[in-house]
C-alpha cells in the first residue's frame, strides 16, 4: 500500500477522547468546511547593520477549525466547559414558559405547567396580546380576580373580569422540569473551560489512482484543546463553528502536533 495523492470525499465524524481514560468527551458528525492551519515561529540572526544572516525555527503551532451543520448542544457544552444536563425526578431544571392563552367564555383555564412558586412570586402579571403580537394591558396577581387583576392556584388560572371572547393573553412563569415534564440544559459559566484531550477526525476519501476504493483516513491530534471563544447565529441556515488548538504532545519524544493515518482497510465506492 503506497497512497500518495489522496482525494477527500468528506469528513465523517470528530471525537474528543479523555487523555487518560480514553472515554469520549464529546463527538460531532455533521462537519463542514474543515481546515488545518500550521504556523511556525522564527527568530532572525542579524549583523551589526541589521542584515539577516540566518533564520532559526523555534516553535510550530497547529489549529483545526470547522463548523457543525446543525446547532449541537453537546458541542456547546464542551465549548462552555460544562455538561449537557437532562431533567430527572431528582435533578429538576428551572424552565421559563411563555404561554399564550385565548379567553373564550370560561373564567378559568388550565396552564400547561405548574408554576414553581405561588401567588405573585409565581406569576406576578399577565399581559393582553395586541393584534400585531405586541404586549398591551397588564393585569396584576391578586387573591381574587376583578377588572384589573387575575388569580391562580397551581395550574388553574382565573382571568380578569369584563373580557371579550377572543382576547389573547401572555402568561410568563417558571416551572421545574422533571422526569415527566422534561427539559435539557447547557450552562456557560465564567469559571469553567473546555477539557483538553485527544481529538480524532475520521475522513472518507480515495486514492487518485483507484477512485473505486474508499479509505477511512484518521487525522489525530494527541494533545488538543477546544477553544472557549465562539460566535453563534440563531438562524435557520446558520452553522455551529468551533476551533481546536493542537498542542505538542509534550511527553512524547517526537513532540507530535498531529498525525495522519490511512489504514489499508477499504470499502468499495
Amino acid at each position: 500500500m503506497d497512497i500518495n495523492n489522496f482525494v477527500i470525499d468528506r469528513p465523517l465524524r470528530g471525537i474528543m477522547l479523555h487523555s487518560s481514560t480514553g472515554a469520549v468527551l464529546w463527538s460531532i458528525n455533521q462537519i463542514e468546511d474543515p481546515s488545518l492551519t500550521v504556523s511556525a515561529e522564527t527568530t532572525d540572526a542579524v549583523d551589526a547593520l541589521g542584515t539577516p544572516i540566518m533564520t532559526f525555527n523555534r516553535a510550530k503551532n497547529a489549529e483545526f477549525s470547522a463548523s457543525n451543520s446543525l446547532f449541537d448542544l453537546g458541542l456547546l457544552a464542551a465549548q462552555s466547559g460544562t455538561a449537557k444536563l437532562s431533567s430527572t425526578a431528582l435533578a429538576t431544571i428551572e424552565t421559563p414558559c411563555f404561554e399564550e392563552i385565548t379567553y373564550a367564555s370560561s373564567a378559568t383555564v388550565t396552564l400547561s405547567h405548574t408554576p414553581n412558586a405561588a401567588a405573585s412570586a409565581g406569576i406576578p402579571f399577565i399581559y393582553k396580546v395586541n393584534g400585531d403580537g405586541t404586549l398591551g394591558t397588564s393585569y396584576a396577581y391578586d387573591s381574587t380576580a376583578d377588572a384589573t387583576t387575575f388569580t391562580f392556584v397551581s395550574t388553574s388560572l382565573t382571568f380578569p373580569t369584563g373580557l371579550t371572547a377572543g382576547d389573547k393573553f401572555l402568561v410568563i412563569y417558571y416551572y421545574d422540569a422533571n422526569a415527566s415534564d422534561e427539559a435539557v440544559s447547557v450552562t456557560n459559566t465564567a469559571v469553567d473551560f473546555p477539557t483538553a484531550g485527544k481529538f480524532i477526525l475520521e475522513v472518507l476519501g480515495c486514492d487518485v489512482c483507484d477512485v473505486s476504493t474508499l479509505y477511512y483516513a484518521y487525522l489525530i491530534f494527541p494533545s488538543a484543546k477546544l477553544a472557549s471563544d465562539f460566535d453563534l447565529n440563531f438562524t435557520t441556515d446558520s452553522k455551529h463553528p468551533f476551533s481546536i488548538k493542537c498542542m505538542q504532545d509534550y511527553c512524547d519524544s517526537e513532540k507530535k502536533l498531529f498525525q495522519l493515518i490511512v489504514p489499508e482497510a477499504a470499502i468499495s465506492a
